[in-house]
């Protein structure tokens, strides 16, 4: 049995290899050495997530304590800010609408701060603005 297995693979290798598999290959290649690129990018990105999540903590403790909103205002600020230090344009518009979310608690319409407060919003722009990258 063994000894068939090793024919077959023998004559396998020992056969001529056609063009169109090396072409094949080396664009298989290309493709795992982009998508291993692209995933590792985004895993670069990704420690802002936690930060994000912190930042929404602070935003619903916020709700009997309007300060707290300014703090999440401020976190929203830096934490954009430096997403968007790289030329990206969506940091900086995902950054106003966190911001401008976080002062709506409180500060702009506190009717609506019940549910401003509750969502959460850096996490979710924060996702937006790593997958997008």
């Amino acid at each position: 049995m063994l000894d068939t297995i090793t024919g077959f693979v023998t004559k396998a290798v020992s056969s001529e290899v056609g063009v169109s598999w090396i072409i094949f290959l080396v664009i298989l290649f290309l493709i795992i050495i982009f998508s291993i690129r692209h995933l590792l990018d985004i895993a670069v990105d990704l420690w802002r997530i936690p930060l994000a999540v912190i930042i929404d903590a602070v935003d619903i403790l916020a709700y009997n304590n309007p300060y707290l909103d300014l703090l999440a205002a401020f976190g929203c600020f830096i934490l954009f800010l430096v997403f968007s230090r790289r030329g990206h344009h969506w940091g900086k518009i995902l950054g106003i609408v966190a911001v401008l979310e976080a002062l709506v608690g409180v500060w702009i319409l506190p009717d609506y701060a019940f549910i401003t407060n509750l969502m959460p919003t850096s996490t979710i722009l924060i996702f937006i603005s790593v997958w997008s990258h």
